[in-house]
């Protein structure tokens, strides 16, 4: 009878499968944690980049909010504001709102809803909630 070389798994061979079985099991968990940490701090630092280009865009804009002339153009553009003796003109078009018409009372007003109590009124509006889209 001929035995078969080589084909047999032998006591050796599953002794080695079984360790490296162990071994690929006991190291899973750390390595798992080891590259989460490595992202983690991948992350934080790209955070941290992200943050400090951030300050230094508002130390550029509060260096610009000390100078008199930029807080003067800003008064001007905003708010509409002028220095004494100057003459303001404001274009309209039509359609458009400015900001230095403001606006009506009846435009900002909350809608009255038909009812005479409060009650009515609650349940008014309750219904116009239902009804909106």
């Amino acid at each position: 009878m001929a035995e078969r070389a080589g084909r047999r798994i032998t006591g050796r061979a599953l002794l080695l499968g079984a360790v490296l079985v162990l071994l690929a099991v006991v190291l899973a968990g750390p390595t798992h944690r080891y590259l989460a940490a490595r992202n983690a701090a991948a992350q934080a630092q790209a955070q941290q980049a992200s943050n400090e280009a951030k300050l230094a865009e508002l130390n550029k804009q509060l260096s610009q909010w000390n100078d008199p002339a930029y807080v003067e153009q800003q008064a001007r553009e905003r708010l509409q504001y002028a220095l004494p003796g100057e003459t303001v003109y404001v274009i309209v078009t039509p359609g458009e709102s400015s900001p230095a018409m403001g606006s009506t009372p009846s435009d900002t007003g909350p809608e009255r809803l038909p009812g005479q109590t409060w009650n009515q009124r609650l349940w008014g509006s309750l219904q116009a909630a239902d009804s909106a889209p």
